[in-house]
Order: structure tokens, then C-alpha cells, then sequence
């Protein structure tokens, strides 16, 4: 199953793939945020931030679509643009995505598994 934060469809979370990263096999959510705060509080902090949302309408989702996750691992968009993305973005959820976009730039491919190991422990895989 994926996480509340990023899941929107029955049936996705057969397409979630596990991070190469991190070793997610045993990995509860809070030991992959405590391992990731350290080296990505940018992307750590994005994600706490967008636990105050619906799921499938978070800063996160977002972020996740951005940065090719959903694409590469679900095949769509995460994200739901039924509605106006502005619903979502105010001032301070764009400086925590600007922030995490910048962060992802920096670090890369680990930033993209630290991103897959926080879906697979939410989803408890």
C-alpha cells in the first residue's frame, strides 16, 4: 500500500519499487526520517509538512512528481490537478518545495532513494 501522503488510486502500490539506497526491508518510517533528517532535512521537512494534508493532495505529491518518481515508478502523476494546485502552494509550502527541489538537485540519486525508502516504510514495505 502506498503512503497516505502520496496515494490516490487502488492498484498503485503493486508498482512501487523498493529504493536501492536504503535498506528499506525493515525500516520503520520514524528510523528512515531519523536517518534521513541528518543528510536531507530539506526533503524530510517538505515531507512532515505534508502529513497536515489530504492524501493525493499533499506538497509532497507534488514534489514526487517533480522530481520523476511518479513517472518512473507508478507510470502517472501522483498529484490531483482536478483542483487548483494554488489550494495546496501558499507561501510557505513553496518555500519548503523550493527548498527540497534545491536539495534534490544537490544530492541526486540518493535523494531519489531516500524519497523511495520514506514511500516503502509509510507503506511498510
Amino acid at each position: 500500500m502506498l503512503s497516505p501522503v502520496v496515494s490516490t488510486s487502488a492498484g498503485l502500490e503493486d508498482k512501487v519499487k523498493e529504493g536501492e539506497g536504503m535498506n528499506t526491508a525493515e525500516a520503520t518510517l520514524e528510523s528512515v526520517l531519523e536517518e534521513g533528517e541528518n543528510k536531507f532535512p530539506e526533503i524530510t521537512a517538505l515531507y512532515q509538512w505534508s502529513l497536515n494534508y489530504e492524501a493525493g493532495k499533499t506538497p509532497f505529491t507534488i514534489f514526487i512528481d517533480l522530481i520523476g518518481y511518479s513517472d518512473n515508478e507508478i507510470g502517472m502523476k501522483i498529484f490531483d490537478y482536478s483542483e487548483s494546485i494554488y489550494k495546496t502552494l501558499g507561501y510557505l509550502e513553496l518555500d519548503y518545495l523550493g527548498d527540497a527541489l534545491k536539495e534534490y538537485a544537490d544530492k541526486g540519486e540518493s535523494a531519489y532513494d531516500y524519497v523511495v525508502a520514506i514511500i516503502n516504510a509509510e507503506a511498510g514495505e
